[in-house]
């Protein structure tokens, strides 16, 4: 048993409570301290942390990131800090030369983001790159994911000519002259990807334990990851499952399955992969697809032309009809789906998957879309009237917000990211940060919802303030929102008798504590499942 007295305990909004009780893995009591204190034997007394005012949450659980990636990124040369397209060419020149990279070798790292570059605002090609090398395969993933940047020597190493044509969508760019950028978007970055040199499952393993350690310093308790894709889909939920079957997690984990290819559809459903299947702590969850790209790159699809470029309406990865007869194939087999969508006719088109599919019927499988970024009042009515669920990163206003008004004009900037009116109108509504694209730490993540700002701003021209959630509704968003996200909100989410005894406690009290300053926050300890798994200054208690 394990008691904790003195603190400014969260339990839902404005109520707060002085302490509670652990018992295993189960929070058994929660109330004033003398209520928790009252028939405690003087050996259960001794159990007794004081936490001096404190305030405690409940663990906080990012409804949609890419575990396995973010922890293979963590190894990577760091490029996300990069301002110019001078400084992007010097590190890869550099890091070639500290590490002596050859042409059997293959430079790959992600995070490169043009919006941000002070010397030339365009994404880097195979002219740029080769200024790196003409040697060295070199190849670099923009921020988001979607984009793909090559030198001549990557292209030539991966087979890539003006012949070649992706069989999951996106595009191998050319110039004027019909020649090779270097550049790939969407569905063609696989091209690449499927012939990267492979870690080992010891070596995936090891990195994701480091990495969940470092989640656990952030406060993350739970995550809803997006790993398992296509053709290596039980290769990497197996790696999942070894880890819980040798008791290494100290993150639970809702795997949502991906599917670029839907080839790969039908064996997934006759496999003995259920929905949620699994246990507490990894479990199977919903089906993931794609319907179109991002923002930053100009591929995210829109209704009307982006305004700066009349010319693109972004992309689509795939007809109406075969969305709707995937979303129909995934819930007749009794799966939640969720799926990316951030253009208005991306969104459209998912609403009208879902529609179709589900045929009046309710929206019990809690089927979602991820971003809902360009809105407009239409669809976010349409998620209210029929109860989607909603999957949303504010931390991406921190890169957004330069552009948000350039892409889609005035008109549509003042009906996009509305988090407060999505929250208003009573969508369920879950806080993710979509990591690697963005950090996963969750403070940045509420700040930029609380104040609709940049994490360097400092009060100065919010993008639409009215829009600004308050604290609790941004927490609640990070922890009973993603637990309904993943059928488990009686069970997690909340600081409640019965529920998980998973929490953690924070330096400062962030009720209360200037909304600039809510990214510094740091956590003293977290506990998952009774156990405190990190804890500021002193070895982890196993």
């Amino acid at each position: 048993m394990k008691v904790f007295i003195n603190g400014k305990i969260y339990l839902e909004r404005d109520s707060f409570a002085e302490a509670m009780i652990v018992e295993g893995n189960r929070i058994i009591k929660v109330g004033t301290n003398d209520a928790c204190l009252q028939g405690l034997t003087e050996a259960a007394r001794e159990s007794v942390t004081d936490l001096k005012g404190k305030t405690v949450l409940p663990g906080l659980n990012d409804s949609h990131l890419h575990f396995l990636m973010t922890a293979e990124y963590l190894s990577l040369l760091p490029i996300t800090d990069v301002t110019s397209m001078n400084e992007l060419i010097k590190r890869c020149r550099d890091y070639i030369k500290k590490n002596k990279l050859t042409a059997d070798d293959v430079l790959y790292t992600e995070g490169w983001n043009h919006t941000t570059f002070t010397d030339e605002k365009r994404m880097p090609d195979r002219s740029d790159l080769d200024q790196a090398s003409t040697e060295v395969p070199i190849v670099l993933v923009r921020v988001d994911r979607h984009v793909m940047s090559l030198n001549t020597a990557a292209l030539d190493h991966f087979n890539i000519t003006v012949e070649t044509r992706p069989s999951t969508g996106g595009e191998i760019k050319k110039d004027d002259a019909g020649q090779l950028t270097g550049i790939l978007t969407e569905g063609a970055v696989d091209l690449v990807k499927a012939k990267l040199p492979k870690k080992s499952r010891e070596e995936k393993k090891e990195l994701l334990v480091d990495t969940m350690a470092l989640a656990n310093k952030k406060g993350l308790t739970s995550m809803h990851t997006n790993d398992a894709k296509d053709e290596t889909i039980e290769e990497t939920l197996l790696l999942y499952k070894e880890l819980e079957d040798e008791d290494r997690l100290s993150v639970r984990f809702y795997q949502q399955v991906w599917f670029n290819n839907g080839k790969y559809l039908s064996d997934f459903f006759n496999s003995d992969y259920t929905f949620q299947q699994g246990s507490a702590w990894n479990k199977i969850g919903p089906v993931k697809f794609f319907i179109d790209g991002t923002l930053g790159a100009r591929t995210a699809a829109l209704r009307k032309p982006y305004t700066d470029d009349p010319a693109a309406f972004g992309i689509v990865t795939k007809t109406q009809e075969k969305l709707t007869e995937e979303v129909t194939l995934a819930v007749e087999n009794g799966y939640q789906v969720i799926i990316h969508g951030i253009g208005d006719r991306g969104i459209e088109m998912i609403l009208n998957a879902y529609d179709n599919t589900l045929n009046g019927q309710p929206n019990t499988l809690r089927l979602g879309i991820n971003h809902m970024q360009i809105t407009g009042h239409d669809l976010i009515d349409r998620v209210a009237e029929k109860d989607y669920l909603t999957y949303v990163q504010p931390i991406f206003l921190d890169d957004d917000i330069p552009i948000i008004r350039e892409r889609v004009g005035n008109e549509r900037a003042e009906t996009s990211y509305l988090f407060k009116t999505m929250h208003d109108k009573g969508i369920h509504q879950s806080f993710s940060s979509d990591a690697p694209v963005v950090s996963f730490d969750p403070f940045y993540n509420i700040q930029c919802a609380v104040t609709r700002n940049r994490l360097e701003s400092t009060g100065n021209d919010p993008y639409l303030p009215e829009e600004a959630m308050d604290i609790c509704a941004a927490i609640d968003a990070y922890t009973y929102e993603s637990a309904y996200a993943s059928f488990e909100e009686t069970e997690k989410g909340r600081i409640r008798e019965g529920y998980l005894a998973d929490f953690i406690v924070l330096d400062k009290d962030i009720f209360t504590c200037d909304l600039d300053d809510i990214k510094t926050t740091n956590v003293l300890a977290t506990f998952v499942d009774g156990k405190c798994v990190y804890k500021t200054g002193e070895a982890n208690e196993k």
